[in-house]
Parts: C-alpha cells; sequence; structure tokens
C-alpha cells in the first residue's frame, strides 16, 4: 500500500531513501538496524523498483509495523530512478540515502544532523566516512575524514586539496531537501555508473558550505556484481563522461578555478573517459566492428585536447593505445584492445586502484 507524502502534516528532520531491487536476502537487516537510529523526528522511504522476489512483501510487512515507513511501489526503472521517486516522495528537510544490501550503525543519523551548522538559512553537504566490508563481515577498508568545515569562498580548496571527487559515493552525505527541489537536481537515470558524484557535483554548484566528519557510521558491502564493475553501453558511459565534462566546467568557472586548480578533478573524469573507451571490448558487449570504431571517432574527435593534456595511463598496452589514438589510428586501436580483452587482461580495464574516485582520506 503506498503512503503519499500528502498524509504528512509536519515536515521530519530527516528522510532517509532505501532503493530496492531483489534485496530479499539482506533487506530486513538494513530496515531493522535503520529503524533503531539515536535521532527522532525521521522516515524511512523504502522505493521498490519492481522487485520479481519477496522485497515487496518484506517492505509491506515492515510499514504495518511501524509508522515511520512509508512504501512505493514502481515498475523496474534503475536504481537511480528510484532514488528521484525517493526525492519527489520525502518530506524531511533533509535526505540521505541508504542502499538495502548495506546497514548503518544506531548514531549513522544523529552523527549527520548534528553536523549541520547552526545558521539554517545556509545549506550545506555533510560528508563522513564508511568501513568497506566482504558479505561476511570482513573489513577491507575504512574510510576516514578529519573533521573540517569549508565555506563558499573556500569551495576551491574541496577540489584542488581535497580531491572532493574521491568522494562521490552516495553513502554517508546528507543533503538539504529544499536545495534539491529548487534547482532540480536528480539522478540521471541514463547513467548506470557514477550517478551519484554527478548528483554530488552539481549540489555543490548551489550550496553554502561543505561539512567533512570523522564518524564512519555506514557499513558499505561490497560484492562481486557491483554496478562498478558491471558492463555498460557505450550510450550510458558516453552520457555520465559528458556531463561529468559539464559540470566540471561549471565548478571551474564558479570557483575561479585554472586548468592546473583542476587537475584532480579531471584526473577523475578520465576514470569515466576510460570506462567508455574500453566498454565496448568487455566480454559480454557484442558490438560490431564498425559501431566500435565510430564510437571511438565520437570520443576521441570531440575529446582530443582533453585525452593529450589528462589521458595518462600507466600501463604499457594503454601508453600504446593512448599513442593510436592521439594520432587518429582508430583501427589499430580496435585490434589492440579486441586482442587484449581476448586474452582476458582485465586490468587494463579496471585501470590502477590508485585511479579510484575513492582513495585514501582527507589530511
Amino acid at each position: 500500500m503506498e503512503r503519499s507524502a500528502i498524509d504528512r502534516i509536519r515536515r521530519c528532520k530527516i528522510s532517509v531513501i532505501v532503493p530496492i531491487y531483489k534485496a530479499e536476502k539482506t533487506l530486513s537487516k538494513c530496515i531493522s538496524i535503520i529503524l533503531e537510529q539515536n535521532l527522532p523526528d525521521y522516515e524511512l522511504l523504502l522505493i521498490d523498483d519492481g522487485s520479481h522476489d519477496a522485497s515487496s512483501s518484506i517492505c509491506e510487512d515492515w510499514a504495518d509495523r511501524d509508522e515511520r515507513i512509508r512504501v512505493f511501489h514502481q515498475q523496474n526503472a534503475g536504481v537511480s530512478a528510484a532514488r528521484n521517486k525517493g526525492l519527489v516522495e520525502a518530506t524531511g528537510e533533509y535526505v540521505c540515502f541508504v542502499d538495502s544490501d548495506d546497514w548503518v550503525k544506531t548514531d549513522y543519523l544523529k552523527d549527520l544532523y548534528e553536523a549541520l551548522l547552526s545558521d539554517d538559512s545556509k545549506s550545506g553537504l555533510i560528508v563522513h566516512g564508511f568501513v568497506e566490508c566482504l558479505p561476511d563481515g570482513r573489513v577491507i577498508s575504512e574510510i576516514k575524514l578529519q573533521d573540517k568545515i569549508l565555506k563558499e569562498k573556500q569551495f576551491a580548496d574541496a577540489f584542488i586539496q581535497d580531491d572532493i571527487c574521491r568522494l562521490g559515493y552516495i553513502c554517508s552525505k546528507l543533503y538539504r531537501k529544499d536545495l534539491i527541489d529548487k534547482h532540480n537536481i536528480a539522478f540521471n537515470t541514463e547513467v548506470a555508473c557514477c550517478e551519484d558524484l554527478l548528483f554530488m557535483l552539481e549540489y555543490l554548484l548551489y550550496c553554502d558550505y561543505i561539512v567533512y566528519g570523522k564518524s564512519t557510521h555506514y557499513i558499505y558491502v561490497r560484492y562481486c556484481t557491483s554496478l562498478s564493475v558491471r558492463v555498460n553501453s557505450f550510450e550510458s558511459e558516453y552520457v555520465c563522461f559528458l556531463q561529468y565534462i559539464s559540470l566540471a566546467e561549471q565548478i571551474k568557472h564558479k570557483y575561479g578555478l585554472s586548468s592546473e586548480d583542476m587537475e584532480a578533478v579531471y584526473r577523475s573524469l578520465m576514470v569515466c573517459f576510460r570506462r567508455t573507451l574500453k566498454t565496448d571490448y568487455q566480454p559480454g558487449n557484442t558490438v560490431l566492428r564498425k559501431e566500435r570504431l565510430m564510437h571511438l571517432r565520437k570520443l576521441v574527435d570531440t575529446r582530443l585536447e582533453m585525452i593529450r593534456f589528462y589521458y595518462h595511463p600507466v600501463y604499457k598496452i594503454d601508453l600504446f593505445g593512448r599513442y593510436l589514438l592521439l594520432h587518429r589510428m582508430f583501427y589499430l586501436y580496435d585490434l589492440l584492445m579486441t586482442t587484449v580483452f581476448l586474452l582476458g587482461i582485465r586490468s587494463v580495464f579496471m585501470g590502477p586502484k590508485s585511479s579510484s574516485m575513492i582513495s585514501s582520506p582527507i589530511p
């Protein structure tokens, strides 16, 4: 049963949005721990994105037990569409996101909310760290930030010193709802990877301050089928690349950054470029050579100078591939990548670990 926001007379402090798709094995744990939060006055929005397992009934069962829960069902449209539905229905002053296969500690919402500055006329972004673990509970890493506040005049530091693009994950962030509504900020449903980073960058164009906090109350569970390693179409990756470029240029203009200042932003942008460049060659993508060559020309010809200045791969194969691209030898590049992927050298697609948009904590 769908519970509309119209029925809610009073706004709550935080709307927690959980997109759900075939999550019957992890969903109850996720919901139960969210309901144990130490912060009073929040709502939990469960967005069932066309699940065909027991997720739908699990959502309804929990909603019958706790009035803070509202459930919405939609045809399968992807995680971005599910999060957008949550943004439309949210009645909280602020919103945050939890994925249905992750879980949070009891102070998750409390610490995010208490990190807000006292001046309610200002809109901020709260960014905390998280713990990454395997499904069996073994900890892989911990992303822990130091307490820090940046006002709008200091936002250049977020890109120059802090490399905030590496913190583009969806978890452990608090967004102001009325700012999202005012500027029609939403997740791009055409993008299958980095959509959370793009959402954050667009929000940063309009907010007044950033608060980093040292809490690590979000437990991110890494699965081998993660969207970050899933094969996507060229069109999806290309849309992501173009939107990232657009947002980077807007940020550069608004905060008066030079090309040197934008080095870290462009370095993260090259992650999207590499994915777009290589996705046609991934196992599972059966793209004809004629179409692959067309995609290479489309990608390279429009961004040749950006590739020249910012695409600096570390693998010898990719260094040779860069030479071929810069000299528009697309047929030879296609032959090289086809051979590499037939040999199963997957690291060429994934790139070095150091190029990840999530790396070491901010000093």
